[in-house]
């Protein structure tokens, strides 16, 4: 079942990493932009966002771990670029298999919370909002699926980006 209500609550998981930095939906979803676009101002474009903003959001996550998440090469006459590291795309993979535990751990209590809702008729599960999250079905084999090691996408010999059409594998 899809969520369609606007109105209904979505549980999102938002994991503080250092004082005053988290990471949530919204930086995951711009890690995976920036893998599967190969840019920060294609990702920006692709999620509605300012490329300052981007940029920005970027930069506090490349600050908060051992070493960078995002490598992003200046522009020029072959053009920039923003590729995600190993590191980049292992702290993507947990928190998408967190965010999935995390909704599935609560599945019961937000069927029980939705059906206390006036407008609440579509009671939809933390897993069918996991799924939407992931585009994956809500189902067992999605964890299965995370605890696999992510791949880089396939990279072109001449800039070092992403070939055209190589997807983020999904988790």
């Amino acid at each position: 079942m899809s969520v369609s209500n606007d109105t209904t609550p979505r549980p999102k998981v938002r994991l503080e990493i250092k004082q005053g930095t988290a990471i949530g939906p919204g930086k995951a979803r711009l890690l995976e932009a920036m893998a599967r676009t190969g840019s920060i101002s294609a990702a920006a474009r692709e999620l509605d966002m300012s490329y300052r903003r981007a940029w920005l959001l970027a930069s506090s996550l490349n600050q908060a771990f051992k070493s960078p998440l995002i490598e992003a090469s200046k522009g020029g006459s072959g053009g920039g670029g923003a590729l995600l590291t190993p590191l980049g795309y292992e702290v993507l993979r947990r928190y998408r298999r967190m965010e999935y535990r995390a909704l599935r751990a609560i599945e019961s209590d937000m069927r029980a919370f939705n059906a206390l809702l006036r407008e609440g008729d579509d009671d939809p599960s933390a897993l069918d909002v996991a799924a939407d999250v992931a585009d994956e079905p809500g189902s067992d084999g999605l964890v299965r699926a995370m605890d696999q090691p992510l791949r880089a996408a396939t990279v072109s010999a001449k800039r070092g980006r992403p070939r055209k059409g190589a997807a983020f594998p999904k988790v």
